[in-house]
């Protein structure tokens, strides 16, 4: 007997011929995995987001463990309608004071850290030398007005003020943000109860942490909530509460196997691999149900609980089996992206597809033994959900194939006309497009970003071959390049070496070197950083707004050129919003790229599964045109393709093809009587059609559970996933019989060249 899933179901073929020893085993793998979900570790990093190989990657990471790595620096957002007040202001400055005591804190620079130049004497007085006079108009535009940060620690309105903490561990975990966080909520609770002064902690350390609890709380909300949606589902189904047993229990032992085996490999979950486990869950739910169904048509025939289920395992297994396959490649094909997250997400997901198929298949054939006698054997029609779609199901595949040639031509037409779409979508990525939404803290980063002219920085390396960063011949390239990037519209605040001589002496690159070694020679490690670097190297720093795709990418662009043609033509351009402006472009091309090979490699697997070209080329059209369909309606919309649709997109594509798999498994098991082809595709509907329409639903379900998750990527690729799925049902259930009674008819209107795996046994 030939195998359409390439042997895969046979391991659940040995389990039923030793069920004591299989249960065993599955015991032992289920502890173990029991021990691998202690294990589970959390990515705590967003730099990993896109972490690779590139160049791109290797100046960011050049960059931030040389010079100061804004990724590291808590912001304190600081909003009141009266700051100014003298009293108000005064506990402002005790603020900053109890901030520079707190635990694991390096520096803290507000206002309140401003400095007048040095006097002869070398005494520089704080600008703000008296905060029990308040905040004066003459005050607010002297600090406005300083060259180091001043604009990004006032508000123009003075209704906004920023404290940046930074910790003396570089790169600190998100414990330290964690506890930070928890002292400066404390201490702003304590020193302005009773006023109308808000406090937010802010920044990407603190989001991070903000993030690591989300991903927590989504494993118990995702695999939680797909649990119960599979429960009910199967229940409402089958109407038997064995069978929703049956039918949803491998499917939750699957996705917490995953779960345990991530945990003992030491694979983290991250933003994107968080849904895996869930995927695998639902995946299985269709896999339980198509098995159930099978098993219910059998024992209704007359067979007995163990033979109805190796006659279903025969059935259904192998389709089962290359369903999985089908899905890992679709995983599989993101793996020519670079990205190391992207990468573990493709291979984790691949992986855990396969498992938890077997696993499925297994646990499926385990139970029935144990209790399939409790589901009652039907004499006469089953009285169930699916029953009800048997009718109108054939009814589609009759109307499909009288009307197979214009169902064609309009199926070719919507092809063209939506990938035009498809293939228009502009990439579209954003800083924050991995962060919580309607997390405080990145609610804060927003406003900070539109209140101080942009936070998110561009960092410009200065090499200097050699020279003192200090001496006039580096001073004055520094200044040349502070002036050209400053001067590029959308980037505000440079910062560098210039902004010291401009403090100090006037910006005169002849005058107070001297007077700048001392001055850097008195600054925290960190703060020093913001300047020159270990090896010699300066650094130029100016911010830039949020902002879509293409503007930034615009904008980054004109300061590269701006710092290359102010004498610098050895300059680097980086930082972590370079990286996601630059990176995000290009992955979203590359994951393109792997949507084209996942579909080129299913038809493959599907041609070579069943040993027939034709096959995989009528698989074409039916699964190709949910994906255009889903990219016409982001064109539509504006929406953008981004980062994780096009993940979603793959994933989906490779989902969508379990159905045609299974129709065209039907197909096959429907041909031995040697019925015309219209009659074939009619019974064929009548059989899987109630059950891909049923499993699409269970699947749909599943993936509405990632609407509870906080991040806005699990969100998204729930959204994007479950729409193209459900248009590839209508792909399966008329574009499919239409393109096979029409321009394929030739192919399948005979007795088919390769024999179905068993003969049906009549119902």
């Amino acid at each position: 007997m030939k195998s359409i899933g390439f042997g895969l179901e046979r391991i659940a073929w040995l389990a039923l011929a030793w069920p004591r020893v299989a249960t065993a085993i599955f015991v032992v793998v289920l502890a173990v995995a029991g021990i691998g979900m202690s294990r589970l570790s959390f990515d705590e990093d967003l730099r990993s987001v896109f972490a690779s190989g590139g160049d791109t990657y290797r100046a960011y990471e050049a960059v931030t463990s040389e010079f100061v790595d804004p990724e590291n620096e808590t912001l304190v957002l600081v909003e009141g309608g009266d700051l100014g007040n003298p009293e108000t202001f005064q506990r402002l400055q005790d603020f900053q004071f109890e901030l520079q005591f707190v635990d694991g804190v390096e520096s803290v620079y507000s206002l309140f850290s401003l400095r007048d130049p040095p006097a002869e004497s070398g005494e520089a007085s704080l600008l703000v030398n008296d905060a029990g006079v308040g905040l004066t108009p003459g005050l607010a535009e002297r600090i406005r007005s300083h060259p180091i940060l001043g604009a990004k620690l006032l508000s123009a309105d003075g209704k906004a003020m920023m404290y940046i903490v930074t910790p003396s561990e570089p790169r600190a975990p998100v414990s330290v943000a964690r506890a930070l966080k928890a002292d400066i909520d404390a201490i702003a609770a304590n020193l302005f109860t009773g006023t109308d002064v808000n406090v937010t902690v802010s920044g990407f350390p603190t989001i991070r942490a903000g993030i690591t609890e989300l991903l927590k709380r989504d494993q118990i909300r995702l695999n939680g909530a797909g649990s119960i949606v599979g429960i009910i589902m199967a229940l409402v189904v089958f109407r038997s509460l064995t069978a929703a047993v049956l039918s949803a229990i491998p499917a939750i032992i699957a996705g917490l196997m995953v779960f345990g085996f991530m945990g003992l490999l030491g694979v983290q979950v991250t933003v994107m691999s968080t849904v895996v486990p869930a995927l695998v869950m639902i995946l299985g739910f269709a896999d339980g149900m198509h098995l159930s169904f099978a098993w219910r048509r059998h024992r209704d025939a007359g067979e007995d609980v163990a033979a109805s289920e190796r006659l279903a395992q025969r059935d259904v297994g192998g389709a089962c089996a290359l369903a999985a396959i089908t899905t890992a490649v679709a995983f599989m094909s993101l793996t020519i992206s670079e990205v190391t997250m992207v990468r573990s997400f493709a291979v984790a997901g691949a992986v855990g597809i396969i498992g938890g198929t077997v696993v499925v298949l297994v646990a499926h054939g385990l139970m029935t033994l144990a209790l399939g006698r409790f589901w009652k054997q039907q004499l006469g029609p089953t009285p169930n959900f699916l029953a009800r779609l048997t009718a109108p199901c054939g009814s589609i595949a009759a109307f499909a194939a009288r009307r197979a040639r214009p169902l064609g031509f309009i199926a070719i037409g919507l092809f063209v006309v939506l990938g035009v779409m498809h293939y228009s979508v502009p990439p579209q990525h954003s800083v924050r497009e991995h962060l919580p939404r309607d997390d405080p803290a990145n609610a804060a980063l927003g406003r900070i970003d539109r209140t101080f002219g942009g936070i998110f920085p561009v960092q410009v390396l200065v090499p200097l071959h050699g020279l003192s960063p200090t001496s006039p011949e580096a001073l004055a390239r520094i200044g040349a390049l502070h002036r050209a990037v400053g001067a590029v519209d959308g980037a505000s605040t440079p910062v560098s070496l210039w902004s010291l001589a401009a403090w100090l002496g006037g910006g005169d690159a002849n005058a107070g070197a001297d007077r700048i070694d001392d001055l850097l020679g008195e600054l925290t490690p960190t703060t020093r950083t913001r300047f020159v670097g270990a090896s010699g190297a300066a650094l130029v720093t100016v911010s830039i707004r949020e902002s879509r795709t293409e503007p930034t990418r615009s904008l980054i662009a004109a300061i590269d050129r701006a710092a290359k043609g102010a004498d610098g033509s050895d300059v680097e351009t980086t930082g972590f919003t370079v990286l996601n402006s630059r990176e995000g472009a290009r992955t979203i091309s590359t994951l393109n790229l792997s949507l084209t090979l996942s579909i080129l490699a299913n038809l493959a697997v599907i041609a070579l599964a069943f040993r027939s070209i034709p096959m995989g080329i009528i698989s074409f059209l039916p699964n190709f045109l949910p994906i255009l369909a889903t990219g016409t309606l982001l064109f539509v919309t504006g929406a953008g393709m981004q980062f994780t649709s096009v993940i979603a997109l793959t994933v989906a594509f490779g989902i969508a093809v379990d159905d045609t798999v299974h129709f065209l498994n039907r197909f096959l098991l429907t041909g031995n009587g040697g019925a015309a082809l219209r009659e074939r595709l009619v019974e064929t509907s009548r059989r899987i059609g109630p059950v891909i329409i049923g499993t699409t639903i269970i699947i749909i379900a599943g993936l509405s559970t990632t609407l509870t998750s906080g991040l806005p990527t699990i969100t998204l690729f729930g959204r994007i996933a479950a729409l193209t799925l459900a248009v590839a049902v209508v792909g399966d259930m008329l574009v499919l019989p239409a393109t096979m009674a029409g321009f394929a008819r030739r192919w399948f209107d005979r007795r088919p060249a390769v024999k179905p795996e068993r003969r049906e046994v009549p119902a």
